[in-house]
């Protein structure tokens, strides 16, 4: 099977680091299994296609980036037209577009063409009223939409006013961790200023909104034992100076680490992994902390519910419930041995089920899907 990935290229250096560590190992399983992949890059500021290319992938830049912002709608056409060409050259079996925008932008390249199916990988659990309309319209142009959980088809299916039938499932997944020394993870720790003795607290997360990092300062700040407890946040985004100023009336020490490249030793310096969002869509960080035998207390939204195992591999809240969150971050800290057996708990089904290789091949069973049902009419 012939695909032509269609991605809005990284404008920073944070953003091409994370594609490049999500991105690049499936790529080589997919291309392993027998895929001819080509991928095109709707602008690429920071410089991802030399990553893809050293790996063997075919990568085409499109000079129009589209960022998820009202100014992208007038470079659409301009970048049709050269998706368009592109399509023509490459003779793709199917094209498959991660977000609305790169979506939109292969419908418009394939009207009145016919010979290639398209997906539209949907990757968000909403957000404001241009993403939805957006989003309907990729769906529109589009074959197939590509979700990553059962509670995400239903919620593209509503949002996008899109028969449930048209919409595959693909489960995602994450590379194996690679070993962490302990002496690394101290080290880690001790730069951070945390003691031996500390309890740490820790997310990973695009700071806005919908990632519920407010509701997290607030239950932490509710902790009945806050003696020797740390909150680390890592990552960055538009709310962040509004949070800031929220975490500087705690009680509890917060941390804002900013975008960082080694969140796996992060991951493992922390005590607890917490997922607060008001909605989500499955959460890569997720699976990073159940690779990484983590604890995590999670939202229950999403396909958050369909990762973590409600008591048994983790421990899920309502979302925006700061004192249900502070409960069940308090019982993890305060029992050890059920904190430890949970995160083994979430090893064991990251092992069994988002690895990797389970992700390539789940993504290839949904293109076939698509290949063998769609109607490439465009």
């Amino acid at each position: 099977m012939k695909v032509l990935l269609v991605w809005n290229g990284p404008t920073t250096a944070g953003e091409r680091s994370i594609l490049a560590r999500r991105e690049i190992p499936l790529l080589g399983l997919l291309a392993a299994r027998g895929i001819d992949l080509s991928v095109a890059l709707c602008g690429d500021a920071a410089g991802l296609h030399s990553d893809l290319e050293q790996i063997g992938v075919r990568t085409s830049v499109l000079s129009s980036a589209l960022p998820p912002s009202g100014a992208a709608v007038a470079r659409l056409l301009c970048a049709a037209i050269q998706l368009r060409r592109l399509i023509a050259r490459e003779r793709p079996d199917l094209v498959e577009s991660t977000e609305a925008m790169p979506a939109i932008v292969a419908g418009l390249a394939a009207l009145r063409r016919r010979g290639c199916v398209l997906v539209y990988r949907r990757q968000h659990a909403g957000g404001r009223a241009r993403l939805h309309l957006a989003s309907r319209l990729a769906a529109r142009l589009s074959d197939r939409t590509i979700v990553s959980s059962e509670a995400m088809r239903q919620r593209a299916s509503a949002d996008d006013r899109c028969d449930p039938a048209r919409i595959e499932v693909a489960t995602p997944g994450s590379p194996d961790p690679a070993p962490v020394a302990p002496e690394t993870i101290r080290a880690a720790r001790e730069r951070e200023g945390a003691s031996n003795s500390d309890r740490i607290v820790f997310v990973a997360s695009f700071l806005r909104h919908e990632k519920g990092i407010d509701v997290l300062i607030r239950a932490v700040d509710r902790l009945q034992n806050r003696d020797h407890v740390q909150l680390w946040i890592a990552g960055s985004g538009p709310e962040e100076s509004t949070l800031r100023h929220l975490a500087g009336r705690a009680r509890v020490p917060v941390r804002f680490l900013g975008h960082r490249p080694d969140v796996d030793v992060l991951l493992h310096a922390a005590d607890i992994v917490v997922i607060p969002s008001r909605r989500e869509s499955f959460g890569r960080i997720t699976l990073e902390a159940m690779a990484r035998a983590r604890p995590i207390v999670a939202s229950r939204t999403g396909g958050l519910v369909e990762a973590i195992v409600d008591g048994e591999t983790g421990v899920l809240v309502p979302p925006e419930d700061e004192g249900a969150l502070a409960a069940a971050i308090d019982a993890m800290l305060s029992d050890r041995v059920a904190a430890e057996a949970h995160g083994n708990n979430a090893g064991n089904r990251f092992r069994s089920r988002y690895t990797m290789g389970h992700m390539a091949a789940s993504r290839i069973s949904a293109w076939q899907r698509a290949v063998t049902t769609g109607d490439p009419s465009h």
